[in-house]
């Protein structure tokens, strides 16, 4: 038997959310990936609130959160007379807090700053057996130092490794101070779902001594960290490189008991 089926309105679609994922999310991850694609260049006005409006069959109030979110990411700026405008990379620095666990790996008393320009590369052999992937594979290599104190030496430089897929993430690398991997997911709305850490100490490459201006036979621990997004893709692996005498680890355990 044939059932009753409700009529559906012509034109756009309305936007599906899976789960209860607000909707002004689903307008945002939209909006940002035609930003980073370059669908709307710097200076270029998004279209109207009255076109949003239309495109994304949602309400008023849906469409000025999701410009507000833009505006909040520094990917817009909103001008009188003039709407919506696409803005540059540069401006004030938006601040990523994390509060699940995989969140917590990253230390909110240590400031990072991306300090090295980001840059595309292709996997050599060494590199490719590095990240366990394939040769000739495409990836953007981030390059940072971290501080206690920024008028202080740095403890810890950072070799973060990500997929071309998610090589959008430069535009807004200079407003960031936090982590990466919080960055792929409010510019690509992925979750990280899966963190595999690794620690290590070894005497310090010498390209890692460099930067953080200690000797070149000096020791220090590296944490190589790999995170997962849903499927088990990689989202981003990162090598973090700490003086020996700067780091510390404390752990609290306790016995679960059975009820």
């Amino acid at each position: 038997m044939a059932r009753n089926r409700k009529p559906t309105s012509r034109g756009h679609a309305r936007p599906r959310r899976a789960g209860r994922e607000p909707l002004y999310r689903i307008v945002v991850q939209s909006l940002k990936s035609e930003i980073l694609l370059g669908k709307y260049a710097v200076g270029e006005s998004l279209p109207s609130e009255q076109g949003l409006l239309r495109r994304f069959k949602v309400s008023r109030h849906t469409v000025r959160e999701a410009l507000r979110h833009l505006r909040d990411l520094g990917l817009v700026e909103s001008r009188q007379g003039l709407g919506t405008l696409v803005r540059n990379a540069s401006g004030p620095r938006v601040y990523v807090h994390q509060v699940d666990s995989i969140g917590d790996l990253h230390d909110y008393g240590v400031e990072s700053r991306y300090d090295y320009a980001a840059k595309p590369i292709r996997l050599n052999a060494p590199l490719a057996a590095r990240l366990d992937a394939a040769v000739g594979e495409n990836w953007l290599l981030v390059e940072g130092l971290r501080y206690i104190d920024p008028a202080s030496q740095p403890i810890c430089a950072v070799d973060i490794y990500v997929p071309a897929r998610f090589a959008g993430i430069t535009r807004l690398l200079s407003q960031r101070s936090g982590p990466i991997f919080g960055l792929i997911e409010s510019v690509y709305g992925e979750s990280i779902e899966e963190v595999d850490q690794h620690l290590r100490a070894m005497i310090a490459p010498a390209h890692i001594a460099k930067r953080l201006g200690i000797r070149s036979d000096e020791t220090v621990l590296e944490i190589r960290r790999e995170y997962r997004i849903h499927g088990g893709a990689r989202a981003e692996i990162s090598f973090n490189y700490y003086r020996a005498s700067a780091f510390k680890v404390s752990m609290h355990l306790r016995r679960i008991r059975a009820p």
